[in-house]
């Protein structure tokens, strides 16, 4: 029991590895990546900006299929098989002479990012971990924040040694690195949870199709899906919100990394508290304290009050990340968890999509960035309702067409 207790906490540190692997390396990195690479090819900046769309995209839109890998032949498996594509797709790109060829280039990253990203990781981790899950759902997501420690060291090799030779390192380094990190994680198609003797399969579980048939899993994408709404259009149009505002740019930038610090206090402080209280009222304040954020974002303008509703901003999503999957491991079981996870993110990471794009098309009306913010407060508003009434669905049940939502609490009936 000790044993595969401590190796769950292992698969918390590997995951976090690749993750900070994935953050540092490709994804913070980018922006740095469109400097260089435009400047030495003459591409157009928008092809740049379209391989970072690819693979932020890819991490949602391909994770059912990441999913239900994950299910059948083990998140192990699939992170590394994710691993040696995306050192592929760096080495590719690092060798390609034409702007859609580093496009072709970027798909495979995409696709490598997908399998040994954020959905088979956290598959790992609730496979895994019963009693302290949502603590180690906390810790997981910490390697993000730590992989913007690496973007120094990129812009360095890129300044010396230029974009094509930084390419070829970045492969190596996760090729390297990302095989020995994804040792930690289960092998088996569906480990046994910590603690439990029976079957992994339990007669509680759900598969993907009894899922699908609960209000229960709609709710949470509708309540998932516009706290991404905001989360991402937050992540974009801060910088230009307080430029707006006449604050400086460097002055900006650091908000940005004040609000992250919040977002991983935050995550840590859900870790800890979240298992011992209501995760579906938890979900719900946060949603009403990220719609007051909002609004605050819409009616202030200096740089004191904006730092501070950035701050609350970061650790309200730090707060209700984790709890998310918290909740859907809880409610629907580990059997098929991957399945079930990966459609999830497939449908909330439209989102993801909306967020900036709802948020450019706003304020370039009339009504500029306040009418804008008040539309996203608008959405968090809907998905806290969406877990207001949101309730454990009961058990499949073999001959029901749709089971019924349990009408009592989940407090009361919290495994």
């Amino acid at each position: 029991m000790r044993s595969t207790a401590r190796s769950g906490w292992w698969v918390v540190v590997g995951g976090s590895v690749l993750l900070t692997l994935q953050n540092g390396l490709i994804i913070s990195a980018f922006g740095a990546y469109l400097v260089v690479i435009t400047d030495d090819t003459g591409w157009s900046p928008g092809v740049i900006a379209l391989g970072y769309a690819i693979v932020q995209l890819g991490n949602g839109f391909l994770s059912p299929l990441t999913g239900w890998f994950c299910d059948r032949v083990g998140v192990r498996a699939v992170a590394r098989a994710g691993t040696v594509v995306t050192a592929a797709g760096f080495a590719v790109a690092a060798a390609v002479a034409d702007a859609s060829h580093f496009v072709g280039a970027v798909v495979v990253i995409a696709l490598g990012c997908s399998a040994a990203g954020i959905t088979p990781l956290t598959v790992a981790v609730v496979q895994t971990m019963t009693d302290r899950r949502t603590l180690a759902l906390g810790l997981l997501p910490t390697g993000i924040a730590l992989g913007g420690l690496a973007v120094p060291v990129v812009t360095w090799a890129l300044a010396g040694a230029g974009w094509r030779a930084t390419f070829v390192g970045v492969a190596v380094a996760i090729l390297a690195v990302g095989l020995v990190a994804s040792a930690a994680l289960p092998a088996d198609r569906r480990p046994r949870p910590v603690g439990v003797s029976a079957a992994p399969r339990r007669p509680g579980d759900h598969d993907l199709g009894s899922a699908l048939r609960t209000a229960a899993f709609w709710l949470l994408v509708v309540g998932h899906g516009t706290a991404l709404v905001a989360v991402s259009a937050v992540s974009l149009h801060l910088v230009p919100l307080m430029t707006h505002h006449g604050i400086p740019l460097a002055t900006a930038g650091l908000t940005v990394a004040v609000m992250s610090t919040a977002q991983l206090i935050g995550q840590v402080v859900t870790g800890l508290i979240a298992d011992r209280l209501d995760k579906r009222r938890l979900a719900a304040a946060c949603m009403v304290v990220q719609t007051c954020v909002l609004v605050g974002f819409a009616t202030v303008s200096g740089f004191g009050l904006l730092m501070a509703t950035a701050i609350v901003h970061g650790f309200a999503w730090g707060l209700r990340g984790p709890v998310m999957t918290a909740l859907r491991a809880d409610y629907f079981g580990v059997g098929s968890f991957g399945t079930i996870m990966g459609w999830s993110a497939g449908f909330v990471s439209i989102g993801l999509v909306v967020g900036p794009l709802l948020v450019t098309a706003v304020a370039g009306g009339t009504g500029g960035y306040p009418a804008a913010f008040l539309v996203l407060a608008a959405v968090t508003a809907a998905g806290a309702i969406a877990f207001v009434v949101l309730r454990r669905p009961r058990g499949p049940v073999p001959g029901l067409a749709r089971p019924r939502c349990d009408e009592a609490g989940d407090g009361a009936r919290r495994s």
